[in-house]
């Protein structure tokens, strides 16, 4: 029986069943990323069961067909060294995916960061009884994509105690802000405003989380504040807004003086001139009590503008929906509940600060051409990351991956791609016993030692 089952294992016939096995789950693979995206073709198909399960029968034949052809002898070396290689790069891949980091950092300029954003996503909610002072109450991996959440079957925190669940679930969604008017005495208020001149408009709203809270916004031209109105100016040219009664009190600070240059009431639909290159400021909408809200439409596949939606259910009653790396405030009787839905993060141990980022275009045109990073970091001092010439320090390895624009069409940010790949030298070891066993296989085909036609080397 022992015999059956190892020529069985170390057949041609599974050899080829396990090759017909990958070539599908790969041509499966790749009709998954040309119609959706590279992370949904590695959930679906390349980190799927199926692709593991081919993957260690194919690890299997592969040892069964060495141990069949025992004792060995001088011309095996050849299809050996070929098999262990395989078997090399294998448990080197298998090394990497189970304890390497393969993530994205986002660093402003003039900024510091020290955490990687990892494909893993993770359910967290933190508890507050004075809204003050949170603890974390619950953490859990979640794979959504895989196994998303439906009213029949929701993901559920703590059912009974606290009543948080999640319903519903899109992959891909198109998302926009809606503020709505609240009844809620622990959430804040909210101001739709507008900024304009002959040449310039602006429209948007402030809204503040709790009725204590300072909301503000860069314009470029001024910035607005709101929930508070101090005494002296930044020595900006600033406007602060804060609620009394059913009213709404401004101050405006000019960048020539601290002292503020005008000061009232005003009530919605009300306008005032700033004095700045003849901008007008003017309340479009008042909500004594605001909520901010995501209003999501699901898409059949990827673009540039979807991202992911969870929505999630407080106590039966409130409803809201959360992006991917977003958070959400529940307000209970005696407690407040933070729930956040992102992906996991992971502290690299030292700090990214970004010196300068420089970018080159092509000839006229707005396209980036290349770019690059200069970083400060404790144990090396500055150094520069390229598209080209990535950086390595403490296991990891940092590349230039892209950046981020900000409202003027400048770089506001770099986007770094952090990877630790702790199988690399079994992948690079596997590769280099192939490259043996390919150099001994010429060697004795010239001796005129051959292989014999039945080997496991003629069936891989």
């Amino acid at each position: 029986m022992y015999k059956k089952v190892l020529k069985f294992l170390a057949s041609i016939k599974l050899a080829v069943i396990v090759i017909i096995g990958i070539a599908t789950l790969t041509a499966i693979g790749t009709f998954v990323e040309s119609k959706y995206d590279a992370a949904a073709a590695k959930k679906l198909v390349y980190d799927s069961i199926y692709m593991n399960l081919v993957m260690g029968v194919f690890a299997v034949n592969l040892i069964a067909v060495m141990v069949d052809r025992w004792p060995w002898k001088l011309r095996h070396i050849s299809f050996i060294f070929a098999h262990v290689g395989i078997l090399c790069i294998m448990a080197g891949q298998l090394i990497t995916n189970q304890f390497g980091i393969d993530g994205s950092m986002r660093v402003g300029i003039g900024d510091e960061n020290r955490f990687v954003s990892l494909p893993k996503t993770d359910i967290t909610v933190y508890s507050s009884y004075d809204g003050t002072n949170y603890s974390k109450i619950f953490e859990n991996e979640v794979d959504f994509f895989r196994s998303p959440p439906t009213p029949e079957k929701p993901f559920s925190v703590y059912k009974d105690q606290i009543g948080i669940k999640f319903t519903n679930y899109y992959p891909y969604a198109v998302a926009s802000r809606e503020t709505i008017a609240s009844d809620n005495q622990k959430l804040g208020s909210g101001i739709r405003f507008q900024i304009s001149n002959g040449q310039a408009n602006f429209i948007e709203w402030l809204v503040q989380r709790n009725p204590t809270h300072v909301v503000s916004i860069d314009l470029g031209p001024l910035r607005v504040h709101f929930g508070t109105i101090p005494l002296a100016g930044m020595g900006v040219n600033e406007i602060y807004m804060k609620v009394e009664g059913n009213k709404i009190r401004y101050a405006l600070f000019s960048k020539d003086q601290i002292d503020p240059k005008n000061e009232g009431t005003i009530e919605e639909g009300q306008a005032v001139p700033t004095g700045w290159m003849g901008l007008e400021l003017r309340i479009l909408r008042f909500l004594p009590k605001a909520e901010e809200k995501w209003k999501v439409e699901p898409r059949p596949v990827p673009t540039p503008l979807t991202t992911e939606a969870v929505e999630v259910e407080f106590q039966g009653k409130t409803k809201h929906w959360m992006l991917i790396n977003d958070t959400v405030k529940f307000f209970a009787d005696d407690a407040v509940f933070f729930v956040s839905y992102g992906n996991r993060r992971f502290d690299i141990g030292f700090p990214i600060y970004l010196n300068q980022f420089h970018m080159e275009k092509y000839q006229g045109t707005a396209r980036a051409m290349s770019y690059r990073s200069v970083v400060s970091i404790k144990d090396l001092g500055e150094r520069e990351i390229s598209m080209n010439e990535p950086l390595k320090h403490n296991g990891l390895t940092i590349y230039q991956a892209s950046f981020q624009d900000g409202p003027m069409g400048q770089p506001v940010a770099s986007i770094f791609s952090i990877n630790k790949d702790p199988g690399r030298w079994l992948k690079y070891l596997g590769s280099l016993i192939m490259t043996l066993g390919i150099i001994f296989l010429f060697y004795f085909k010239r001796l005129g030692t051959g292989v014999p036609a039945n080997t496991p080397a003629k069936e891989s």
